[in-house]
C-alpha cells in the first residue's frame, strides 16, 4: 500500500530535508507541498492524502489555524516542529505523532510505522499511552491554573475550576457550566483548553470540554460519534476524532 503524504511547512530547507528522508521509503509518495495557510487550504481537500506532516509556525499563522479552517475529514496528523510546548494541544486534535526538529531517519521511520499501523487499524498503543509519549516529548508542565474570572454586569466574578462541569465554545465566547448556573466568558475554547490540565478537562469535540470526573456514561452513536452523559444529566456529543483521543478507559465505558 502506498502511503500518500502531504507536507505543510513554510521553510523550504525543512521541506527539502523531509523529502530526502522520505525518499528512503519506497511505499511513500509525497502528493502535496504547501508553504502557507492559504495554499494548504486550497489544495489539501482535493489531495487525497493519507497523512499530513504539519509545522506549527506558518508565517503569521499556525498549523492549528489551518485545522480550524480545514473541512473534515482530515488526513492523519503528524506535527513536525521545533516547538515542544504544543505537544499536548497536538494530542487534543488526535495527532498520530509529534516530531521535534531536528529529527533523524530512525525517528521518522518510527512515525511512518505508526501511520501504516493506524491506516491498517492495527495501532497497538492505547490513547493514554499516546498522551504519555507526547508528555515525554516536552518538559513536565506545572498545571496549577487560577480560578476563572469573568466580567458580568460590570462585576468581576470568580468561578472556581472545581465547580465547572463542562465548557461550551462558540466563536470568541465560552459558556462555563456549573451545577448551579452557567457563565459567559469572552475567550475561545482553544485558549481555555491550553490553560487547563489535559487529564482533568478533556476535549471531546471542537466545541466542548468536559471535566473527566463528571463523566457518568459514554454511549456510542452512528459513524463513530458518541454521547457523554455527565453526572448532572447533561449530555454532550463526542465527535469521532476526539473519541479516538480519549483514554481507553473512557472509550470502553
Amino acid at each position: 500500500m502506498t502511503l500518500r503524504l502531504a507536507i505543510v511547512e513554510d521553510e523550504a530547507p525543512a521541506r527539502a530535508r523531509l523529502r530526502r528522508l522520505l525518499a528512503d521509503h519506497e511505499d511513500v509518495e509525497v502528493v502535496l507541498e504547501a508553504d502557507t495557510l492559504p495554499a494548504a487550504l486550497a489544495t489539501l481537500p482535493g489531495a487525497n492524502a493519507d497523512a499530513l506532516f504539519l509545522d506549527i509556525a506558518l508565517g503569521e499563522s499556525t498549523g492549528f489555524d489551518l485545522l480550524d479552517r480545514l473541512p473534515p475529514p482530515w488526513p492523519l496528523l503528524v506535527f513536525a516542529t521545533a516547538y515542544h510546548e504544543h505537544a499536548l494541544r497536538a494530542f487534543e486534535v488526535a495527532a498520530v505523532d509529534y516530531l521535534l526538529k531536528p529529527f533523524d531517519a530512525p525517528r521518522l521511520a518510527a512515525t511512518l510505522a505508526r501511520l501504516r499501523a493506524r491506516l491498517a487499524d492495527a495501532d497497538p498503543l492505547p490513547a493514554e499511552e499516546d498522551l504519555r509519549r507526547l508528555q515525554a516529548a516536552m518538559p513536565a508542565p506545572a498545571f496549577n491554573p487560577p480560578p476563572l474570572v469573568i466580567t458580568e454586569r460590570g462585576q468581576r466574578v470568580v468561578v472556581p475550576l472545581d465547580e465547572v462541569t463542562h465548557l461550551v465554545g462558540s466563536g470568541n465566547y465560552v459558556e462555563l457550566h456549573t451545577p448551579q448556573r452557567s457563565y459567559l466568558m469572552r475567550a475561545t475554547l482553544t485558549q481555555l483548553a491550553s490553560q487547563l490540565h489535559p487529564a482533568q478537562f478533556l476535549r471531546v469535540h471542537r466545541s466542548y470540554l468536559v471535566r473527566a470526573d463528571q463523566i457518568a456514561a459514554l454511549t456510542p452513536r452512528g459513524h463513530g460519534d458518541a454521547e457523554l452523559t455527565l453526572r448532572d444529566g447533561t449530555t454532550v456529543m463526542v465527535s469521532r476524532r476526539y473519541r479516538e483521543a480519549l483514554p481507553e478507559r473512557l472509550r470502553g465505558r
